[in-house]
């Protein structure tokens, strides 16, 4: 009897969103009320690439549930779900030889409070520089490549309830020019008791205004032909840009709870962003004996080109270790499939 009204609450709020969405679209299924793309607007899109193979194979909706080391960059609150010490690596391929990684490491700092430090890094590899002049390339070569560094805290105040919060330098760099910034990550989790739920909220990059910076930015005075005097060079002014700000609110539930064999974790999670449209991730997690998961997940709502993704893991528990590696797929609509494999290991 629980089971089915675990299934018909996640049903509903299924329903309820589907509903939304499709009141918002005309019959070919394209949102009829967004009259201006927000992608592009704003910089360091790095920030809102989804974490972890995990997270990745249930659709990218995991603020409901961050119960690892990824959590660092979903959902700074969920830390404290997770006993002990624990770390994860992650590495995503994606397309025409850009690589995105995530390390995070948390660690107890009492009965009731974690800390972590995490790294999140994006690389497009070299490219051919080329001018309108020379499109077979210069000869030199450039890269693109954003950093951020995280120190995160949080907090178990109740049985129930949880929060954390995350400060991160953001430093976003292409060829000569780059430009930094302070962000902050805010998040909370809250267990009502009821159905195995989670419900998990959290805000994302809250901060000012970035400006580029850098040589690329001065511009060489020009040599008279005549007198052979040369003009002052001139430093150019980039405008301010703003990183992405984020909104995440995410449900799951453990279907199965009480199930020594058999895991089913269903997650919902609604996601708003300054450099995105909004969208819905549906997701789900089986396991079987504590060992061998799989996970599949889909975005609703979105006009971006990842509908449908999913994943595998193996997971090995001896007393206080717990060691697991997990594999997560994105096929993107033209540039092929996204790959990203993540390990962690935890010490209770």
């Amino acid at each position: 009897m629980k089971q089915a009204y675990r299934l018909c609450i996640l049903a509903a709020i299924a329903g309820g969103i589907f509903a939304s969405t499709a009141v918002a679209q005309d019959n070919t299924g394209v949102l009829t009320t967004k009259e201006v793309s927000k992608i592009g607007a704003g910089t360091g899109v790095m920030l809102t690439l989804p974490v972890g193979a995990r997270a990745i194979g249930m659709g990218g909706g995991f603020t409901g549930i961050a119960d690892d080391p990824t959590a660092l960059y979903w959902n700074p609150a969920g830390i404290t779900l997770s006993p002990g010490a624990s770390a994860a690596y992650s590495f995503g391929s994606l397309f025409a030889g850009t690589t995105h990684n995530f390390a995070g490491v948390t660690f107890p700092l009492g009965e009731n409070y974690k800390g972590g430090i995490s790294a999140n890094a994006y690389s497009s590899g070299d490219i051919d520089e080329t001018t309108i002049f020379q499109q077979e390339g210069t000869g030199g070569r450039y890269s693109a490549t954003d950093l951020a560094f995280g120190i995160s805290f949080a907090g178990q105040l109740t049985d129930q309830f949880s929060f954390g919060v995350t400060g991160k330098l953001v430093n976003l760099g292409i060829a000569n020019v780059s430009a930094s910034g302070i962000a902050f990550d805010v998040g909370t989790m809250y267990k009502p008791g009821i159905l195995g739920m989670r419900l998990g909220f959290g805000v994302q990059n809250l901060s000012s205004p970035i400006k580029y910076t850098g040589s690329q930015l001065t511009s060489r005075g020009q040599v008279d032909p005549v007198t052979g005097n040369q003009s002052p060079d001139v430093q150019l002014e980039a405008l301010e840009a703003s990183l992405p700000l984020t909104f995440r609110a995410g449900v799951s539930s453990d279907i199965l709870e009480g199930d020594e064999m058999n895991s089913l974790l269903a997650a919902l999670e609604f996601n708003t962003s300054s450099a995105s449209s909004e969208h819905v991730s549906i997701g789900a997690e089986y396991v079987w004996n504590n060992f061998l998961a799989a996970r599949v997940g889909m975005l609703v709502g979105s006009p971006d080109a990842y509908n449908i993704s999913g994943g595998v893991g193996l997971k090995y528990e001896s007393g206080s270790f717990l060691g697991q590696i997990d594999y997560g797929i994105r096929p993107h609509s033209t540039l092929g499939l996204i790959n990203t494999v993540t390990a962690s290991v935890r010490f209770q």
